[in-house]
């Protein structure tokens, strides 16, 4: 079998996303089967990069097996310029790696994982050097940049020869496996979920009214005009009793020498005192004495009656309609335009070297734990 070992090098936004409009594909250096190193000229300068493309693509057609540390995420660059992958088996490295430390660690580093098997360690000038000050990768002096390119790219084929000595018949099975599941969970973040983010706005727009009328309810029931619902301390004194301090700008007649007067403001601490309400849940004191938890699981142990159960449900609907509005309604779309997602494309991750059970993960967003409430959020491409 032919083995095309590969790396990139791509502009550093949001972690390099390969869906970030605006990031882009500098360099892509490969190692091929008969040891050969070979680095490919993208979007790094203003030449033009159709050669080096064909180029590649030749290469990888040449090979049977794409292999690559934390592959998936070069395979996304690949395919979004167009580099044909289909019909190719793929090996990740830092999959494997996870699979042969028993998944205990998440997301192996190649670095690590090179040191771990008696190799040199990265290069760290372009992380130190470059992207740490701020200074991205098609600003990186080229010869650096190729020399650090290569030593991934060879750093990683040793790892994949030393793990290749490894490999247990057992774990080659589940390996080989979980790098064919690479190769879908690649095209379900390539293909993305159609999300409304219009209707979802508007929705969180809604939430927020809502949730400013409970802030209203809350204070008009506390007949405490400065509470503040996010805050626990808040939260511990009107029920269980207790003083809250809040700066305040309040007027004061400043005297002249000459025995002029003049009204001005200045912050003054004002504490309220609260009598208890509901009785705390014994061991949930907190460290700053004379406060009590109020996380959603201490309050749903409580006993409440009169105006301490009344206070509790709004503020345990009010925890839940803004997780809703944040978190999702008006999160998802914050999150999309922060990637520079396009088309409505929501383009989450899914994880392989995470869980020590072995299972997936969902993150940016995460997918697995959506409310069940938002499934008319998510359209289909395809209509009647």
């Amino acid at each position: 079998m032919k083995y095309l070992t590969l790396d990139g090098e791509t502009t550093t936004k949001n972690k390099g996303s390969p869906y970030t409009r605006s990031n882009k594909l500098c360099y892509v250096g490969c190692r091929t089967s008969g040891g050969v190193y070979k680095d490919f000229k993208i979007e790094y300068g203003d030449d033009p990069y159709g050669i080096a493309l064909r180029e590649l693509q030749e290469l990888v057609y040449e090979h049977d097996c794409l292999v690559g540390f934390n592959l998936k995420f070069d395979l996304h660059w690949l395919t979004r310029y167009n580099i044909d992958i289909q019909g190719k088996r793929v090996f990740d490295t830092q999959l494997a790696e996870f699979i042969l430390t028993n998944q205990i660690i998440s997301y192996p580093s190649l670095d690590d994982t090179a040191i771990r098997y008696g190799l040199s360690g990265k290069l760290d000038t372009v992380k130190v050097d470059y992207w740490d000050k701020g200074i991205d990768t098609p600003d990186i002096p080229e010869p650096i940049l190729r020399e650090y390119l290569q030593q991934d790219v060879d750093q990683t084929w040793k790892v994949f020869c030393k793990q290749q000595e490894l490999i247990t018949e057992k774990q080659r099975k589940i390996i080989s496996l979980s790098n064919q599941d690479l190769l879908t969970l690649l095209e379900i973040e390539k293909n993305g979920m159609l999300y409304d983010t219009e209707l979802s706005i508007k929705e969180g727009d809604a939430l927020q009214t809502k949730l400013t009328d409970i802030d209203n309810n809350l204070v008009s029931v506390s007949n405490f005009p400065d509470f503040n619902p996010g805050s626990g301390n808040h939260i511990s004194a009107v029920l269980y009793g207790g003083d809250v301090v809040v700066p305040k700008q309040l007027p004061f007649t400043f005297v002249y020498k000459d025995g002029r007067t003049k009204e001005k403001v200045k912050w003054t601490d004002v504490t309220t005192t609260f009598p208890r309400l509901v009785t705390p849940v014994k061991g949930s004191e907190l460290k700053k004495k004379g406060f009590y938890a109020t996380n959603e699981d201490t309050l749903r142990s409580l006993q409440p009656t009169g105006t301490a159960k009344t206070i509790i449900s709004l503020i345990q609907e009010r925890s839940k309609l803004e997780k809703l509005r944040g978190t999702y309604l008006h999160g998802i779309p914050k999150l999309m335009d922060t990637m520079e997602w396009d088309g409505n494309l929501i383009h989450g991750t899914l994880n392989q070297t995470v869980a020590i059970t072995g299972r997936l993960s969902s993150s940016k967003p995460n997918m697995q734990n959506m409310d069940g409430n938002m499934g008319y959020l998510f359209k289909s491409r395809y209509t009647e």
